[in-house]
């Protein structure tokens, strides 16, 4: 494969990771782990504004990551592809190898590897 195609690939996977790098994008596609939800749903559950939501929610959906469907006044978000929990799920396991001398947070990291499968 040419070096050119190579770094194309590399800097997409980079700009992968970028989009999953905000604390609140990975809680917002744990929310949507199993469910579709409305945006009023997922601000209060994330307890941020709802600008901000909606930041977050364009963000994820223009990389292909949710995607949205309107209903009257609402508009419903889903994942596009729940395969993208598998990458949370390896990087909560790479977190339990980091913090395997704390006690607290192997509990911590193991109850949401829990609720990260599908």
């Amino acid at each position: 494969m040419p070096k050119k195609q190579i770094n194309k690939v590399i800097n997409s996977v980079g700009a992968f990771f970028d989009v999953l790098s905000h604390p609140d994008r990975i809680r917002l596609i744990g929310l949507l782990k199993n469910k579709e939800m409305d945006v009023n749903e997922i601000h209060e559950a994330l307890e941020i504004s709802q600008s901000r939501t909606s930041q977050h929610l364009k963000l994820l959906k223009f990389n292909s990551i949710v995607v949205e469907r309107k209903e009257g006044k609402h508009v419903y978000y889903k994942l596009k592809n729940k395969n993208i929990t598998k990458v949370m799920q390896t990087a909560l396991q790479f977190q339990l190898l980091t913090y395997s001398a704390e006690p607290e947070t192997i509990q911590l990291i193991s109850d949401l590897l829990i609720t990260w499968h599908i």
